[in-house]
C-alpha cells in the first residue's frame, strides 16, 4: 500500500484531473476491500491519509471524488480523522466535507461541526448548520434556536430547518422546557419549532406564552396554536381571545379560534364555545370580536345571534354582525343582508351589506336562474352609486346563464358601467358558448365593436373563434 501511495503522489505532480481521480478510487476501494477481508472495522490510516491529501489538494475533481468516497468509508476512526482535518481545508473543501460527514451520520463528527457553525465564512456556517440537522441531538436545540434568532437569510433558514429535523427523541421535551427560560427572540424560534415539529403536547405552554409581555412571542404563539391545538382547547382559546388587549393580537386570536373551530367534524357545533361565552361578555370591542368570529366559522346555529345583533343600539355591534353575515359560507344570510341594504341610512353599512348580499347570491347553484337574475336586478336597483353598481356587475359575471348574459349586455351602452359590463359579457359568454352559441357570439361581437380595451377585444375574438370551431 505504501508503494501505491508513493505512486499516486508521483502521478499527482504530472497528471492532475480525472485520471488521477480514477486512481484515487482504485486505491481506496482496494484499501476498503482489504479491511473487509481482514475482518477489521477500520481502513488503514494510509487509506484515510490519501483521501485527506486529496481533500487538501487544489484539484477539484480529486476533491469531489474523495468526498463521494468518504460517504461510504466505514468506521468511527475515519470520522474522527476527517473531522480533525476539517478546519485545515479550503472553504470549498469544508463545505463539501460537512455535507459528507452529515451523510455518514456518525455523531463523532458533532464537536467539529459545532465549531464550524462559528466559522468566519458564511457558506461554511450554513453547511455546518445544515449538518446539525442530521448529526445533532437534544443538546443542539439551544445552538440552533440562538442561530435562527440572531441570523437572517440562508443562515437563518438552515438553522430553522435543522431545528425542525433533529431526530433525538428528547428534542421535543427540551424545546418545551427551554421556552419559558430564554429571551423573547429565541423563544419565538422555539415556538415556531412546536408547529413545524407538530408537538401537540405544547398547547399548554403556548396558552401561557400567548399572554407573554413580548408582542412577537404572543402572536407567534397564536399562529402555532392554530396548527397544533385540538378542538378540546376551543373554550380556552375563546377565553384567550376575550382577554387579549392589542388589535393585532385580537385579529390573530380570531383566526386561531376560527381555525380550531373548523376542526370540529360536526359543522353545527363549531360555534358552541363562542356562543356559550358571548352572553357574559359586556365590553363592546370583545363582543364585536366574537361576532366576527361567528361569521368566519359559518355555523348556522349562530345566525339567530347575528340577526339579533343587527338591531343592536351600537353601530359597532351592527357593523360586526353585517361583516359576519357578509362572510357567510352559504346563501342563508342573503335575505338578512338585503334587509339591511333596504333599511339602513349608514353609508358604510349599506356598502358592506350590498357587497355581502351580492356575494351570497352567487353561492346558491340550486336556485332557478330566473330567480337569481331577479336578485341581481334588485341589487342593482338598490345600488346608490356607480361604485356599487360596478360591484353588482362583478358579481353577475360569475353567473353562467343566458339570463345573466342578457342582463350584462344591457349595460354595454352605459358609459359609466361599460368596462365592467364588457368584462362580465366576455366572462359569461365564454361559459355559455356551448349551450347558447348564437346569443354568446352576438354578445361578444358587441364587445368587439364598442370596447376600447384591446385585451377584452382579443378575448372576445378568441371566444368567437372557439364557437366557430365547435
Amino acid at each position: 500500500m505504501k508503494q501505491v501511495h508513493k505512486s499516486i503522489e508521483a502521478q499527482a505532480a504530472k497528471k492532475p484531473g480525472m485520471l488521477l481521480a480514477v486512481v484515487l478510487v482504485a486505491y481506496v476501494v482496494i484499501g476498503c476491500a482489504m479491511v473487509s477481508a481482514s475482518g477489521s472495522e477500520e481502513p488503514e490510516n494510509e487509506t484515510i491519509g490519501i483521501v485527506i491529501d486529496a481533500l487538501k489538494g487544489n484539484d477539484e475533481s480529486m476533491q469531489s471524488m474523495a468526498i463521494s468516497l468518504i460517504r461510504d468509508m466505514p468506521g468511527a476512526e475515519v470520522t474522527r480523522n476527517l473531522a480533525r482535518e476539517l478546519p485545515n481545508l479550503s472553504v470549498r473543501g469544508q463545505v463539501q466535507l460537512l455535507s459528507a460527514l452529515a451523510d455518514r451520520g456518525d455523531q463523532g463528527a458533532l464537536p467539529a461541526v459545532i465549531v464550524a457553525t462559528s466559522s468566519k465564512d458564511q457558506s461554511v456556517q450554513i453547511a455546518a448548520l445544515k449538518a446539525l440537522g442530521q448529526l445533532g441531538n437534544a443538546s443542539s436545540v439551544d445552538l440552533l434556536a440562538e442561530k435562527a434568532a440572531a441570523a437572517g437569510g440562508e443562515e437563518q433558514k438552515a438553522a430553522r430547518e435543522s431545528l425542525y429535523r433533529l431526530r433525538d427523541p428528547n428534542v421535543d421535551e427540551v424545546i418545551l422546557t427551554r421556552i419559558p427560560k430564554v429571551a423573547a427572540q429565541i423563544k419565538v424560534e422555539l415556538i415556531k419549532s412546536l408547529g413545524e415539529r407538530n408537538i401537540v403536547m405544547g398547547v399548554e405552554v403556548l396558552l401561557k406564552t400567548a399572554r407573554d409581555e413580548d408582542a412577537k412571542v404572543r402572536q407567534e404563539s397564536l399562529k402555532v396554536l392554530k396548527t397544533i391545538a385540538g378542538a378540546k382547547y376551543l373554550p380556552a382559546l375563546v377565553e384567550l381571545l376575550v382577554g387579549v388587549q392589542s388589535t393585532a393580537d385580537r385579529r390573530e386570536a380570531e383566526k386561531t379560534v376560527t381555525a380550531v373551530a373548523h376542526k370540529i367534524s360536526d359543522k353545527n357545533r363549531q360555534a358552541e364555545a363562542v356562543l356559550a361565552k358571548l352572553p357574559s361578555v359586556k365590553e363592546e370591542g370583545v363582543r364585536c370580536s366574537l361576532l366576527r368570529v361567528l361569521g368566519k366559522i359559518g355555523d348556522d346555529s349562530a345566525l339567530a345571534v347575528l340577526r339579533a345583533g343587527l338591531k343592536d343600539k351600537s353601530d359597532a355591534v351592527k357593523d360586526a354582525c353585517i361583516r359576519a353575515l357578509a362572510e357567510w359560507p352559504t346563501a342563508a344570510a342573503a335575505a338578512d343582508l338585503l334587509k339591511v341594504v333596504q333599511a339602513t341610512d349608514n353609508k358604510l353599512h349599506h356598502v358592506l351589506a350590498l357587497r355581502g348580499h351580492v356575494r351570497l347570491i352567487g353561492l346558491d347553484s340550486n336556485r332557478p336562474a330566473e330567480e337569481t337574475i331577479g336578485m341581481y336586478k334588485q341589487a342593482m336597483s338598490l345600488a346608490s352609486d356607480i361604485g356599487e353598481k360596478k360591484m353588482v356587475l362583478s358579481g353577475l359575471a360569475n353567473i353562467k346563464s343566458l339570463a345573466a348574459l342578457e342582463m350584462a349586455v344591457a349595460y354595454l351602452e352605459d358609459k359609466a358601467l361599460q368596462q365592467e359590463a364588457e368584462v362580465a359579457v366576455v366572462k359569461i359568454a365564454e361559459a355559455t358558448s356551448g349551450s347558447h352559441p348564437a346569443e354568446s357570439k352576438a354578445a361578444l361581437q358587441k364587445v368587439i365593436q364598442a370596447s376600447k380595451n384591446d385585451f377584452l377585444r382579443q378575448k372576445a375574438q378568441e371566444a368567437i373563434k372557439q364557437i366557430k370551431e365547435e
